[in-house]
């Protein structure tokens, strides 16, 4: 006779520590031997979560799924080629000249810290050495340069890239078959509800936070091109098309936005004046958009622990490296979504998001016990009780009654 979480009946919640230790361990490994192919598929269930309500938004304009998917698709094709199109010369250009790029940077630091000189000197000391002794001849292998390398990698990126376009199309194009699946391979009434409550959340969460941001990147894309453009920049649409880019992933892609402006302008003025007041245009506009415009915009209910999202995106990153980064964050909404609307994951979800407001009882234990002062339990712009507690509430309510028809714990 069947057991588990598809029987309907509930397991002896027994944890098998070492077991769940070496699945953890297995999927880790199996994600990144297999990220050729994990990585287009992930992307493009994302995808499909993103488009879901532009789906069924023209559904309601009488556009069947496999049509909408299709305009989607390709209207998102296009704006990629297009994107790239437009950077493409400003990008090339760059990598030409990289050369006599690193030779001005080195030149300007020179001019304004002085720091290099001695350092300079120390190597050509070194290399007099080395040239006055008759040693055996060197061998120098040079590297491949960056379009070498380029050309190796291209094949390998545009075939995810395919791969994940055409699977994302696919899911689109099925439409809600997913949500049917689903409700039949549950068991009982309480499962049905409860499963497509945690699919749901997690596709509104995930459309709202990548719709909204991608609104606010692109508001964020143009204020820094129209900066640099006044600052004298070259290229401010490139510098705009790159902002909007590393705004995807948090905290790195601002500081690397900051260093890219900072390497440009040390290039483009002689003037110490000038050359900072690029990169710290784009901190302040980014430093903006940070704690003014997202908080507002992309709503309390999606706000996440920072240390969370920081761990997040350096998992991801030593994962799937730079893809990872992008998909950090999106990942961790899911796994929100998914923990808030499931029992035994509730002290998860606790975790994953912001400061909320204190248990009365728990708010006691922790002044009584940290006599010291703190800043526990002291969250002013906290979500209230009832916006928080809204999912698990609705789970609860749903799973309440009948004690043969529980949800099996999460680990067993």
């Amino acid at each position: 006779m069947k057991t588990g979480i598809l029987s309907g009946k509930v397991e002896p919640a027994y944890t098998h520590w070492a077991i769940i230790g070496l699945f953890i361990f297995a999927s880790v490994s199996a994600l990144s031997f297999a990220q050729a192919f994990f990585i287009p598929v992930v992307f493009a269930i994302f995808l499909a979560l993103i488009f879901s309500p532009v789906r069924r938004f023209l559904g309601r304009l009488g556009i069947g799924p496999a049509f909408a998917a299709a305009i989607i698709m390709t209207v998102f094709c296009l704006a990629a080629f297009t994107t790239l199109y437009v950077i493409s010369n400003s990008l090339a250009a760059i990598l030409s000249d990289e050369p006599q790029i690193m030779n001005r940077i080195q030149t300007r630091l020179q001019e304004i810290s002085g720091v290099l000189e001695p350092v300079r000197e120390a190597g050509k000391q070194i290399e007099q050495m080395q040239g006055g002794n008759q040693g055996p001849e060197r061998v120098v292998v040079r590297e491949e340069g960056i379009f070498s390398l380029w050309a190796e990698t291209t094949p390998y990126v545009l075939g995810q890239a395919a791969l994940a376009i055409v699977l994302a199309t696919f899911l689109i194009g099925s439409g809600d078959m997913f949500y049917e699946k689903l409700v039949r391979v549950m068991p009982t009434v309480s499962r049905k509800k409860v499963s497509l409550g945690i699919a749901r959340e997690v596709e509104n969460q995930l459309s709202t936070y990548f719709l909204t941001i991608f609104a606010i990147n692109l508001a964020l894309g143009v204020a820094i091109a129209l900066a640099m453009w006044a600052l004298g920049m070259p290229d401010p649409v490139f510098f705009g098309v790159i902002a909007f880019a590393l705004n995807f992933i948090p905290y790195v892609g601002s500081l690397a936005g900051i260093g890219f402006a900072f390497v440009m302008a040390l290039v483009t003025f002689d003037s110490l004046l000038m050359t900072l007041a690029p990169p710290f245009v784009y901190w302040l506009i980014n430093t903006v958009e940070g704690q003014f415009m997202t908080p507002v915009f992309v709503g309390r209910r999606l706000k996440l622990n920072a240390v969370a999202v920081f761990l997040s995106l350096a998992f991801w990153a030593w994962l799937w490296s730079f893809v990872g980064m992008f998909l950090s964050t999106p990942m961790l909404i899911a796994l929100k979504a998914f923990s808030e609307r499931t029992n035994e994951l509730s002290w998860l979800d606790t975790f994953l998001q912001g400061r909320t407001e204190c248990d009365p009882d728990d708010n006691a234990i922790v002044h009584d016990v940290l006599d010291e002062p703190t800043d526990a339990c002291d969250a002013p712009d906290a979500i209230p009780e009832e916006e928080t507690t809204d999912g698990a509430a609705e789970s609860t309510e749903e799973t309440a009654g009948d004690d043969d028809d529980r949800i099996a714990p999460a680990i067993t």
